[in-house]
C-alpha cells in the first residue's frame, strides 16, 4: 500500500503542474510530467537493485573460479575426442558467459563508486546487464547439464563440473530473480528494494487517480473557496496554496475525511511545498469549511 502523504505530495505537483500550465489537462503531458516528477524515486530503485546485486552476488568470485577449473579440467579431458567435442564447446559456452557476467558484474560495482555520474541511468544499464547475463548462464547451465549421461567415460571429470555448474546456477537464479522484485515479498534481504519498487509500481496510479478526481471538481472547489475568503478573490492567492486547499476541500467535501486528518495532511503539505506562514492560513480555511459544513 502507497504512503498516503506521499501519494498527496505527487498529487499536488501534478494539480500544481496543470494549474500553472492553463489548467487544460488535454494538453498536459502526463507521461512527460510522470518522467520528470519520478525521477528522485527512480534513482532511489536503481540504487537499491545494485546493492541487492552486489548482495547476492558476493560469493560470486568463488564459484566462477571453480566453474573456469573443472571447466578447464573437462576441455583437457576430451581433447582430441570428436564425438565430445560438441559438449565441450557448450561447456566452454557456459564458462565464456560466466566470465561476461563477472565483468559485467565489475562495471556495476565501479559505476556504483564513481562520483562523476550525474544521474544512475547508467547504473540501470549495468544492473540490467548483470541480470541478462544471470539469465543466460542459468539458461544454458540447465540445458547443459542433462547431457552430461551420454558420456559415462568422462564421468570422473563431468561430475565435478556438474556440482560446479549447480552451485553457480542457484546464484544466477537468485540474481535473475531481482528482475522481478515485486515478487520478493517477504524475503528480509530484499525489502529495501520492494519498498521502492512499490512506490514506482503504484505511486503514479494512486498520485493521477487522486488529482484527477480533485481536478474534476475543481469548479465546485472553487465556488466553495471562494465564499470561505470573504470579499478575496482566488485568483490572487498562491497557486500552490490554492492547490493545497484543493486537495484539503475535496477531502473534506467528498472524500469524508475528519477534520484533523484534513488539517494535518494540509500543514504537512503547507510546511513542505509553500512555507511556515501559509500554514495557520489554510488551517483557518479548513476550519471554516469544517464549521459551515456542521
Amino acid at each position: 500500500m502507497i504512503n498516503k502523504s506521499k501519494m498527496r505530495q505527487a498529487a499536488l505537483n501534478l494539480i500544481y503542474a496543470v494549474e500553472e500550465n492553463g489548467g487544460e489537462l488535454s494538453r498536459f503531458d502526463l507521461n512527460l510530467f510522470w518522467r520528470i516528477s519520478l525521477e528522485k524515486e527512480t534513482d532511489h530503485y536503481r540504487v537499491a537493485l545494485c546493492k541487492a546485486i552486489a548482495h547476492v552476488a558476493r560469493a560470486t568470485a568463488d564459484t566462477a573460479r571453480l566453474l573456469a577449473v573443472r571447466t578447464a579440467a573437462v576441455a583437457e579431458a576430451m581433447r582430441g575426442d570428436l564425438t565430445a567435442e560438441k559438449l565441450v564447446n557448450e561447456v566452454e559456452r557456459v564458462q565464456r558467459r560466466s566470465s561476461e557476467f563477472e565483468s559485467a558484474l565489475a562495471a556495476m560495482r565501479y559505476c556504483a563508486r564513481d562520483p562523476r555520474q550525474d544521474t544512475t541511468d547508467k547504473l540501470e544499464i549495468c544492473c540490467k546487464e548483470v541480470i541478462n547475463l544471470a539469465i543466460a548462464v542459468d539458461g544454458l547451465g540447465r540445458d547443459l547439464l542433462p547431457t552430461f549421461a551420454d558420456f559415462p567415460a568422462y564421468h570422473s571429470v563431468l561430475e565435478p563440473l556438474k556440482s560446479a555448474i549447480k552451485r553457480r546456477n542457484k546464484l544466477m537464479m537468485t540474481v535473475a530473480a531481482l528482475a522481478n522484485p515485486l515478487e520478493l515479498e517477504g524475503q528480509q534481504e530484499f525489502t529495501g528494494l520492494l519498498r521502492c519498487a512499490r512506490v514506482l509500481q503504484q505511486l503514479r496510479p494512486a498520485a493521477e487517480q487522486f488529482a484527477l478526481a480533485v481536478l474534476s471538481k475543481k469548479t465546485q472547489l472553487e465556488e466553495r473557496l471562494s465564499a470561505l475568503l470573504q470579499n478575496y478573490s482566488t485568483a490572487r492567492l498562491d497557486v500552490v496554496d490554492r492547490c493545497i486547499l484543493y486537495i484539503a476541500l475535496y477531502e473534506l467535501e467528498y472524500n469524508k475525511l475528519d477534520t484533523p486528518i484534513v488539517v494535518s495532511e494540509a500543514n504537512a503539505l503547507a510546511d513542505t511545498y509553500s512555507g511556515g506562514k501559509s500554514a495557520p492560513f489554510i488551517h483557518g480555511i479548513i476550519s471554516a469549511a469544517a464549521a459551515a459544513k456542521a
